[in-house]
Protein backbone atom coordinates (compact mmCIF):
# COMPACT_ATOMS: atom_id res chain seq x y z
CA UNK A 1 0.00 0.00 0.00
CA UNK A 2 3.09 2.25 0.28
CA UNK A 3 4.02 2.00 -2.74
CA UNK A 4 0.79 3.10 -4.62
CA UNK A 5 0.57 6.06 -2.31
CA UNK A 6 4.35 7.15 -3.07
CA UNK A 7 4.08 6.43 -7.20
CA UNK A 8 0.88 8.51 -6.84
CA UNK A 9 2.28 11.18 -5.01
CA UNK A 10 5.58 11.15 -7.49
CA UNK A 11 3.24 11.53 -9.98
CA UNK A 12 1.32 14.55 -8.95
CA UNK A 13 4.15 16.50 -8.20
CA UNK A 14 5.12 17.51 -11.49
CA UNK A 15 1.79 18.52 -12.46
CA UNK A 16 0.89 20.42 -9.20
CA UNK A 17 4.47 22.33 -9.43
CA UNK A 18 3.83 22.78 -13.42
CA UNK A 19 0.23 24.34 -12.51
CA UNK A 20 1.83 26.61 -9.57
CA UNK A 21 4.85 27.64 -11.67
CA UNK A 22 5.68 31.23 -12.01
CA UNK A 23 8.84 32.57 -13.83
CA UNK A 24 11.44 34.50 -11.72
CA UNK A 25 12.29 36.62 -14.89
CA UNK A 26 9.75 39.36 -15.57
CA UNK A 27 9.72 41.40 -19.16
CA UNK A 28 8.39 44.70 -19.25
CA UNK A 29 4.99 45.48 -21.05
CA UNK A 30 5.82 46.39 -24.53
CA UNK A 31 2.03 48.19 -25.01
CA UNK A 32 2.89 49.91 -22.00
CA UNK A 33 3.71 54.07 -22.94
CA UNK A 34 7.22 54.99 -23.15
CA UNK A 35 8.87 57.83 -21.15
CA UNK A 36 10.22 60.20 -23.30
CA UNK A 37 13.71 60.52 -22.80
CA UNK A 38 15.09 63.88 -22.17
CA UNK A 39 18.89 64.53 -22.47
CA UNK A 40 20.84 65.71 -19.00
CA UNK A 41 24.55 65.58 -18.23
CA UNK A 42 26.16 63.08 -16.59
CA UNK A 43 26.01 63.42 -12.77
CA UNK A 44 29.73 63.43 -12.70
CA UNK A 45 30.24 65.29 -15.54
CA UNK A 46 31.99 68.65 -14.92
CA UNK A 47 29.93 71.79 -13.45
CA UNK A 48 30.56 73.96 -16.23
CA UNK A 49 28.78 71.35 -18.66
CA UNK A 50 25.94 70.28 -16.69
CA UNK A 51 25.35 73.55 -15.20
CA UNK A 52 24.56 74.67 -19.38
CA UNK A 53 23.91 71.54 -20.57
CA UNK A 54 21.92 72.91 -23.82
CA UNK A 55 24.41 75.31 -24.48
CA UNK A 56 27.14 72.44 -24.99
CA UNK A 57 24.61 70.42 -26.55
CA UNK A 58 24.43 72.89 -29.35
CA UNK A 59 28.29 73.17 -29.33
CA UNK A 60 28.68 69.75 -29.66
CA UNK A 61 26.23 69.09 -32.23
CA UNK A 62 27.13 71.88 -34.72
CA UNK A 63 30.18 69.10 -35.75
CA UNK A 64 34.11 68.67 -35.72
CA UNK A 65 35.61 71.13 -33.89
CA UNK A 66 38.63 71.02 -35.89
CA UNK A 67 40.21 71.98 -39.60
CA UNK A 68 40.99 68.51 -41.27
CA UNK A 69 43.08 70.81 -43.47
CA UNK A 70 45.78 70.85 -40.71
CA UNK A 71 45.44 67.31 -39.81
CA UNK A 72 49.24 65.05 -40.27
CA UNK A 73 49.90 61.81 -39.65
CA UNK A 74 52.07 61.72 -35.70
CA UNK A 75 54.60 59.48 -38.02
CA UNK A 76 55.40 61.77 -40.76
CA UNK A 77 56.22 64.11 -38.39
CA UNK A 78 58.62 61.61 -36.57
CA UNK A 79 59.87 60.44 -40.01
CA UNK A 80 60.44 63.97 -41.74
CA UNK A 81 60.35 66.96 -39.01
CA UNK A 82 62.08 69.26 -41.42
CA UNK A 83 59.21 69.48 -44.15
CA UNK A 84 59.16 71.98 -46.28
CA UNK A 85 62.09 73.97 -44.35
CA UNK A 86 60.63 74.62 -41.33
CA UNK A 87 61.10 72.64 -38.29
CA UNK A 88 59.69 70.75 -35.36
CA UNK A 89 58.98 74.74 -33.76
CA UNK A 90 57.82 75.97 -37.20
CA UNK A 91 55.47 73.15 -37.44
CA UNK A 92 53.02 74.90 -34.41
CA UNK A 93 50.15 75.32 -36.76
CA UNK A 94 49.85 71.52 -37.14
CA UNK A 95 46.75 69.76 -35.12
CA UNK A 96 48.90 66.60 -34.73
CA UNK A 97 52.00 67.30 -33.50
CA UNK A 98 54.78 65.66 -30.92
CA UNK A 99 54.24 67.12 -27.76
CA UNK A 100 57.82 68.56 -26.34
CA UNK A 101 59.56 65.64 -24.51
CA UNK A 102 56.81 62.55 -25.60
CA UNK A 103 58.26 59.99 -28.84
CA UNK A 104 56.31 57.76 -31.11
CA UNK A 105 58.23 55.02 -30.31
CA UNK A 106 59.12 53.08 -26.97
CA UNK A 107 62.23 51.94 -28.43
CA UNK A 108 63.82 55.23 -29.40
CA UNK A 109 63.58 56.11 -25.58
CA UNK A 110 66.85 54.85 -23.47
CA UNK A 111 67.01 51.47 -22.30
CA UNK A 112 65.68 51.66 -19.24
CA UNK A 113 62.23 52.70 -20.17
CA UNK A 114 61.37 49.79 -22.31
CA UNK A 115 63.79 46.89 -21.00
CA UNK A 116 62.12 46.23 -18.34
CA UNK A 117 60.48 42.62 -16.53
CA UNK A 118 57.09 43.67 -17.08
CA UNK A 119 58.06 44.27 -21.08
CA UNK A 120 60.00 40.92 -21.90
CA UNK A 121 58.89 38.10 -22.82
CA UNK A 122 59.92 34.62 -21.40
CA UNK A 123 60.93 31.28 -23.36
CA UNK A 124 57.44 29.87 -22.29
CA UNK A 125 55.88 32.77 -23.10
CA UNK A 126 56.95 33.14 -26.85
CA UNK A 127 56.30 29.08 -27.38
CA UNK A 128 53.07 29.46 -26.23
CA UNK A 129 52.48 32.66 -28.81
CA UNK A 130 54.06 30.97 -31.94
CA UNK A 131 51.98 27.21 -30.99
CA UNK A 132 48.58 28.99 -30.30
CA UNK A 133 48.75 27.91 -26.71
CA UNK A 134 49.24 24.22 -27.76
CA UNK A 135 52.87 24.33 -25.57
CA UNK A 136 51.02 24.83 -22.85
CA UNK A 137 49.72 22.37 -19.96
CA UNK A 138 47.62 22.16 -17.99
CA UNK A 139 49.91 21.53 -14.91
CA UNK A 140 50.60 25.59 -14.83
Amino acid sequence: MLRATSSRLARATPRVAAQHYKPSISFPDRKAPKDKHEPHAHPAAPTDISSNFSHFQEVFSSGPHFNPDKIQNVSSLAENPKAEGEGVAGSQGKAAKLAEGTVEDLHKLPKRFWDTPSLRWNEDELEAIMTGGASTSSAH
